[in-house]
């Protein structure tokens, strides 16, 4: 039976449907041929079934009987290709190979750290760890004047404004599309509009009074804190995606560090001196 009959009668098979989910795993574990001095090249229903699968994840569609031969004929190919490439030793002292295939080792490695799912002991665990890295940030209410860009004439300029604004005066900014007044802003909220540098001084003003002057990415500002909210503890209901993802992270790292260890044991490593 050539090629074109062997393709179109697979895609016809029920048993293709049934076993593409399960051919996919196959495939990634099982890249490499089993003996590289074969010179047979088996095309059978779970090879195809794969070939199969992958299309359907790429088109979202199942593929023609035609279009099953070209996979097969592009897959034969390949492993022509790849086969006469590893007998010629192409492989050796190439650094894009020798990555490639620590990432694959590094993929089966943590394959199943990957989908794990942690128990909710577990999670609370890293909550009651760390709470603070899980606490929603503080709200701040506070008043600001924009003064312009951080010139030598605007913060001259700053300190005569801010006794005036201490003294009850009413002062006029310098007109910009920012907000004289945000009320329970969230730090990512004021970082959104005034930058990180701006929301980090802001954090360390005493409420109640008028300060200055604050530096933001736009220039400088008077600013008056009038209330923080203390940050809200964190509940596992709140935060489980983000502490489920901090989980599975730490996971992977552990699995990824253990599966070296334990092939690192089967070398001798020698370093030998650098003359």
């Amino acid at each position: 039976m050539d090629l074109k009959s062997l393709g179109r009668r697979l895609i016809k098979e029920p048993l293709v449907h049934f076993l593409l989910a399960g051919a996919a795993v196959f495939w990634a574990m099982s890249g490499r041929p089993p003996d590289l001095g074969e010179r047979r090249i088996v095309v059978d229903q779970m090879v195809v079934g794969a070939l199969v699968q992958r299309y359907f994840d790429s088109f979202h569609r199942m593929p023609s009987p035609d279009e099953v031969d070209e996979l097969i004929r592009d897959y034969v190919a390949d492993q022509v290709y790849y086969r006469e490439a590893l007998r010629l030793g192409l492989d050796m002292d190439d650094e894009v190979v020798v990555r490639r295939m620590r990432r694959k080792l590094e993929s089966m490695a943590v394959a199943d750290a990957e989908s794990a799912e942690p128990s909710d002991g577990e999670l609370q665990a890293m909550i009651d760890k760390d709470p603070a890295h899980y606490s929603s940030d503080p709200q701040t209410t506070f008043d600001q004047v924009y003064l312009g860009a951080d010139t030598p004439q605007s913060r001259a300029l700053a300190d005569k404004r801010l006794a005036e604004l201490r003294q009850g005066q009413a002062v006029s900014g310098v007109p910009a599309p920012l907000p004289a007044h945000l009320d329970k802003a969230a730090a990512s909220d004021i970082s959104g509009q005034f930058g990180d540098e701006f929301t980090l001084a802001i954090r360390a003003l005493p409420p109640g009074q008028w300060q200055g002057p604050v530096a933001s990415g736009l220039g400088l500002h008077l600013v008056r804190v009038t209330a923080r909210d203390a940050p809200t503890p964190p509940t596992l209901a709140a935060v489980r995606q983000r502490v489920t993802n901090d989980w599975r992270a730490a996971a992977i790292q552990k699995a990824q560090g253990q599966a070296y260890a334990d092939m690192l044991k089967g070398y001798d490593v020698v370093i030998a001196p650098i003359k």
